[in-house]
């Protein structure tokens, strides 16, 4: 068996991989209400607001007047002004270089400020996330055990699949799989608050991974990795044990289980799904992207057949594709 071209293989899986972000990453958009919370459902917080609203991760390690620039930086992320954010963080960095939890501040809000350009934007956005990148590498130099900045490296490479060229974007489906088993062995412990959590969003993005990826044998041989709707689904459980009224996990759950429904007909995955679904549109609004959720929640309703390829971003559809051919 001949390997599928270079190129059509590569559009294929830059397809494959915007719909994975947009699923994904988008979890971290929302402002944190506060520094950190004690966390619940069996996840430890690791960032309670231990010195006056600073992490404890920083409490000993900021003196008083950096304490102060800590918290007039998050409160500017807080508002949604990034770059603002960013350049209060910035000073801290400097000082701190060997701080992994101020390097990964600082990836999440270049990767932030980059979801608030427009999507024809494509070279500040570039520039905004391979600036992302390079903090969650160094957040991993500092510390190659923290799996916040993993989570980070993950969804900065994730946006800049969305940016770059076909070929080059294939090449990091592997690298992504190996982020996303390395990010959850870690087990990561931070917490914005009760209901967000790094390791629950671990396991939504590996969900919607292994959903959206097409489970072609032979798509293992091409890039190293392909999809596992079964193992999406246990990962997607494994979100909602921690949080179980996330909008955006009904989503992906309902879109798990929807797809296994139109390949195993004898269990009981079609019900649940529609389940999962119209609790969905009951929950209660916590993130940016859950009026949309809600409503995508619905459209899935009404087409089931379209939950294998479904992203926010919008539905994808393998189903003429053949070996060879992507």
């Amino acid at each position: 068996m001949g390997r599928p071209s270079g190129v059509r293989f590569g559009l294929g899986v830059a397809l494959f991989l915007v719909g994975i972000v947009a699923v994904a990453s988008e979890s971290e958009i929302a402002p944190a209400a506060s520094n950190g919370t004690a966390a619940s459902n069996g996840v430890a917080a690791s960032n309670g607001a231990a010195a006056e609203g600073v992490p404890h991760e920083l409490a000993t390690l900021l003196d008083a007047k950096q304490r102060t620039a800590w918290r007039k930086a998050y409160a500017r992320e807080v508002a949604g002004d990034f770059d603002s954010a960013i350049a209060g963080y910035e000073p801290l960095a400097r000082a701190h270089p060997d701080s992994a939890f101020i390097a990964w501040r600082m990836a999440r809000n270049h990767w932030r400020s980059g979801e608030m350009l427009p999507l024809n934007a494509k070279e500040p956005r570039r520039q905004a996330f391979n600036r992302a990148l390079e903090w969650a590498d160094r957040s991993l130099t500092a510390a190659p055990e923290c799996g916040e900045c993993v989570f980070w490296k993950m969804a900065s490479m994730g946006r800049l699949a969305t940016t770059v060229g076909a070929l080059e974007s294939a090449r990091l489906a592997q690298p992504m799989a190996e982020l996303i088993d390395r990010g959850i062995a870690l087990e990561p412990t931070y917490a914005d608050n009760d209901w967000n959590h790094t390791k629950a969003n671990l396991y939504l993005a590996a969900s919607s991974f292994y959903r959206l990826l097409p489970e072609w044998f032979w798509l293992e041989y091409a890039i190293g990795v392909r999809g596992d709707k079964k193992r999406a689904l246990g990962y997607i459980e494994q979100a909602m044990a921690i949080t179980p009224d996330r909008i955006d996990y009904h989503l992906e759950m309902g879109a798990v289980l929807l797809c296994l429904a139109s390949r195993e007909e004898t269990h009981d995955y079609a019900a649940r799904g529609r389940q999962v679904l119209e609790r969905a549109r009951t929950l209660e609004h916590r993130l940016t992207t859950d009026a949309i959720d809600q409503e995508h929640a619905q459209l899935l309703l009404d087409q089931p057949d379209t939950a294998c390829g479904y992203s926010r971003d919008g539905f994808m559809d393998f189903s003429g594709i053949k070996e060879g051919q992507i």
